[in-house]
């Protein structure tokens, strides 16, 4: 599998691990395919704003990814009290209901 990331990475893609946090996306994963972007699973993000511990977690991560130059995505943010948090963690990229609702293409030009 890393042979083949390897030579999408040639090609020009770009990758990203989804749902970090999950069972499915796991550390080994993320050190050996060597992920251009890690997005933290929506639980992270989930009352944020009360919860150190997803605070701690999210700061590892954060600093994991700035030593390797990989972009952090945080999923699932939907109430302002836990955007304000993430911006002063200095998440620089996010996604949730609160930021903008998923809508159909079929109506995008």
């Amino acid at each position: 599998m890393k042979s083949n990331i390897s030579l999408l990475k040639k090609r020009g893609f770009q990758i990203a691990i989804d749902d970090v946090g999950k069972g499915s996306a796991s550390l080994k994963s993320i050190i050996e395919l060597e992920p251009d972007y890690l997005k933290m699973d929506n639980y992270f993000a989930f009352d944020l704003s009360v919860s150190e511990q997803k605070q701690e977690m999210i700061k590892s991560f954060m600093t994991y990814c700035e030593n390797t130059n990989t972009k952090f995505i945080l999923e699932g943010i939907e109430k302002t009290e836990d955007l304000a948090v993430a911006k002063d963690l200095g998440v620089l990229y996010g996604q949730g209901f609160l930021l903008g609702k998923p809508t159909s293409l079929k109506n995008m030009s």
